[in-house]
């Protein structure tokens, strides 16, 4: 009984180290943007997808895609007449180091197949821009818009990226060996060493958006922008650039846990969605805002599926799910919507 368990302690915190980089993503989005993103889950589908195809020395045209995403942008940014020419200079470099990286990355993995730090970095080079392309393309148009259409628009994304996986990898799922075999036995428990990664991966990258967040003048200006978003405009900061950034990183941190998932499950192109709705999940606890909180309901959603998968596992994701009304009612009766409005 107590080895049974220990085992499902074990599985339910790696389940949400996982998840837990999906609430964040979602949480990071929302305090910038205001967007409710949907389509965050498909940034976990790219990034396995592409992790996996890299790994194995195929070059996909989703580095390309996003390549030449990034390049159209530029151009048209490169055109606008308002900007000096010293203005224009530096924003070429700048582009040109950018679809650079995204490129230079692809290539190395196609040169050194098998090889998994090339592999990592083509595949969240690529999805974490396609995230700055994706504010650029579908938010930043309608960014005054209402939450409800801002929702939409995210579904849309969604409806788009999931056709995109298919067409672009396939419907076969693609297996990935794991970083590190074995494993290590603590007491009555046999714990993987993937496990060990997810979890440590995800600690450190946690911490990182800590650092990056408090300590730095950037991840400073994208606090400011979460509290008040006229404020920081006039203050000088680009609000543009700063929902740019935030879709970036939320789709890097979405990409990273299906790197980390990747290789306990196939990488396949349906497996985005469940993942992002539990990440949802846990992220309402907090109420999309809060990083403490959420990291709380990072560990209760984790926890919650390995034990129903045990007990129920036909229901497993059905509870999971049904987790987020009692959370949402709380969540409303302890900071009912007035009190957001004065």
């Amino acid at each position: 009984m107590i080895d049974t368990l220990l085992f499902l302690l074990v599985d339910g915190i790696t389940n949400g180290a996982v998840y837990g980089l999906v609430a964040l993503s979602l949480i990071v989005i929302y305090t910038v943007t205001r967007v409710v993103n949907i389509a965050q889950g498909e940034y976990v589908t790219l990034g396995a997808l592409s992790f996996a195809s890299a790994l194995s020395g195929y070059f996909s045209p989703f580095s390309w895609l996003v390549a030449g995403g990034l390049a159209a942008f530029a151009v048209l940014d490169v055109a606008d007449r308002r900007l000096s020419n010293s203005a224009r200079i530096r924003m070429l470099l700048i582009r040109s180091i950018w679809i650079a990286g995204v490129l230079a990355t692809a290539f190395a993995a196609n040169k050194f197949p098998g090889s998994y730090w090339f592999a990592v970095l083509a595949a969240l080079a690529a999805t974490a821009s396609l995230g700055a392309l994706t504010y650029r393309l579908t938010v930043e148009p309608v960014s005054g818009a209402s939450p409800i259409v801002l929702l939409i628009v995210s579904v849309g994304v969604y409806m788009v990226f999931h056709g995109a996986a298919v067409l672009i990898w396939g419907a076969e799922p693609q297996s990935v060996p794991p970083v590190v075999d074995g494993g290590v036995s603590l007491g009555p428990v046999f714990i993987t060493y993937q496990s060990l990664w997810i979890c440590c991966f995800a600690v450190l990258a946690m911490a990182g958006l800590y650092t990056f967040s408090e300590r730095t003048l950037i991840g400073q200006a994208l606090q400011a922008t979460a509290v008040n978003r006229v404020g920081a405009q006039l203050c000088g900061i680009p609000v543009r650039v700063a929902g740019q950034l935030s879709f970036s990183i939320g789709a890097g941190f979405s990409a990273l846990s299906g790197l980390l998932l990747a290789p306990l499950i196939t990488a396949n192109y349906d497996m985005g969605f469940p993942i992002g709705l539990k990440g949802f999940v846990a992220a309402a606890l907090g109420g999309i805002v809060e990083y403490p909180t959420a990291l709380v309901g990072v560990a209760l959603v984790g926890l919650t599926e390995s034990f129903s998968a045990f007990q129920i596992s036909a229901f497993r994701d059905v509870i999971v799910f049904l987790m987020v009304i009692p959370i949402l009612l709380w969540r409303n009766a302890v900071r009912p919507p007035e009190a957001h409005e004065h």
